[in-house]
């Protein structure tokens, strides 16, 4: 007997219980699934309806004025030097033109370092808000999942890079999830 008939001969009692216990796993897997409650949330909408982020916006938007009125006097300020500069170059000593040059220089370095500083400011206030709220929206899913049963839900995104090629808006737990976190939210 050839040592690859041998090989299969032990092999093939061992291989026939693999594909016993293997049908056996699929028909249970089968009949276990049909017993799954489960649901989808686009956290993108969640985000965007939501109550709190209405109101982030708005007080992002009403920072952003606010630093926009501070910068354009700032930068009426910076025009009056330059053609204050302008209009005197010729008449000015240049000691006093020296200086007028370098408050101009200065005053613009300042100008476009507090303008990042802004905008770097407003964008990780933002940021940290989105942390925040999806903390918080995540907590709510995890609410409504344990509360009404579901086995699993998942993240709804969108139609290009999406994760779920298929649902039902039957299972789409969006509007409740927005409604939820919204209650959470009000005072």
């Amino acid at each position: 007997m050839s040592k690859y008939i041998r090989i299969f001969r032990i092999s093939l009692p061992i291989i026939m219980v693999l594909m016993l216990m293997s049908l056996i796993t699929d028909s249970n897997i089968r009949a276990s699934a049909q017993g799954l409650q489960v649901g989808y949330v686009d956290i993108q909408k969640v985000v965007g309806e939501s109550d709190a982020w209405k109101k982030t916006l708005e007080d992002m938007q009403r920072e952003y004025k606010t630093k926009g009125e501070i910068i354009k006097k700032r930068e009426a300020n910076l025009k009056g030097i330059e053609g204050e500069l302008n209009k005197q170059r010729l008449v000015m000593d240049e000691e006093v033109k020296r200086r007028k040059e370098e408050e101009y220089r200065r005053e613009q370095r300042n100008l476009k370092r507090d303008v990042e500083d802004w905008n770097q400011e407003l964008a990780e206030k933002q940021r940290e808000s989105e942390r925040k709220m999806l903390s918080e929206i995540y907590d709510v899913i995890q609410n409504i999942g344990r509360d009404n049963g579901y086995t699993i839900i998942f993240h709804k995104i969108d139609k290009i890079g999406g994760a779920i090629l298929y649902a039902s808006d039957e299972i789409d737990l969006t509007q409740e999830v927005i409604r939820r976190y919204n209650s959470k939210k009000k005072p």
